[in-house]
């Protein structure tokens, strides 16, 4: 089963994170297999390439670095209280430690962020000297294009924007009524978007002020992703749909369904599994979208937009 999907800066290899403690790494143009890393004893649940398209980071129980080319481990990255039982899960009675479900990558790759939600943990590492900088309360990261901002959702109604270079903390966003499942950010670093079950909504960081609401009548929202340009917003749904959506109308322009697409209850290693892993690299006019589905397989669709008014 996967659990993460990322796409190289380049657009010319595909990885994906398994509950095996694999990272796998393919040819978006062939399908072949490039390269494979492996975690013994751990489930890989998340990655990330840097912005040169030469490491790859993964999440496990711990944070591991390696050279995509020869698939060399050449960092493990620890901080205080790795592979030990959170709180949260020794009150649930889970047996394996805290996890690392999510790591990326500032744009000038100075800057790794890494999110342990069982532990409420997110960490800010230096990647010259492969160091803890900061540590910070919340379950899900993500970093502005222009690298400013550093938002932290601290729980389902609050996230949190920080300034990336020192920490500080700018503003606060809630929404106490439909709360925040997951958020992006525009390329222009001036809008965040967010979802709460079947609705996408977008706020002015600046202000905080809630912009417009995208609705999807048919499908809970999983994970989205604007193009370059912040005028299409390409999101996934349950049960591995896809929607195109036009930002400035807010109408959809495509709806994608599968009939293969319902998720199985439990992976292949007994874990419960979420929403289909997913992944988007646009360029102008252009991109790929990835989803992985339940039989195990990677499916990559080529999307094109007319950019004539």
């Amino acid at each position: 089963m996967f659990f993460g999907l990322a796409f190289s800066p380049d657009n010319t290899l595909i990885a994906a994170a398994t509950d095996e403690g694999h990272g796998r790494i393919w040819s978006t143009a062939t399908g072949e297999l490039k390269q494979t890393v492996t975690v013994d004893d751990e489930r890989t649940l998340s990655l990330a390439f840097s912005p040169d398209g030469k490491t790859i980071a993964t999440g496990s129980e711990l944070i591991r670095i390696w050279d995509v080319e020869t698939g060399e481990l050449q960092h493990i990255l620890t901080g205080p209280g790795d592979r030990k039982l959170s709180f949260s899960a020794i009150y649930y009675g889970h047996v394996w430690p805290s996890e690392i479900w999510q790591v990326l990558f500032s744009s000038d790759g100075k800057k790794l962020v890494s999110v342990c939600p069982e532990a409420h943990c997110v960490r800010i590492w230096d990647t010259e000297t492969w160091t803890l900088d900061k540590t910070i309360l919340g379950q899900e990261a993500g970093i502005s294009p222009d690298d400013a901002h550093l938002a932290v959702r601290v729980n389902d109604t609050t996230i949190q924007l920080y300034r990336t270079l020192d920490g500080q903390l700018q503003r606060t966003l809630e929404d106490t009524e439909k709360k925040f499942a997951s958020f992006t950010f525009a390329p222009d670093s001036k809008v965040i978007a967010t979802h709460s079950g079947s609705e996408i909504m977008l706020w002015n960081i600046e202000s905080g002020e809630l912009i417009k609401t995208l609705e999807d009548p048919e499908r809970k929202v999983s994970a989205f992703s604007f193009s370059p340009d912040g005028k299409i917003l390409i999101s996934g749904t349950r049960r591995c749909g896809l929607r195109v959506w036009d930002v400035e109308s807010g109408s959809c322009l495509v709806r994608l369904e599968h009939d293969d697409g319902a998720r199985d209850v439990q992976s292949s290693c007994g874990y419960i599994t979420g929403p289909p892993a997913f992944d988007v690299l646009l360029e102008d006019g252009a991109g790929k979208v990835a989803l992985a589905f339940p039989d195990g397989t990677v499916r990559i669709w080529d999307i094109e937009w007319s950019q004539d008014p």
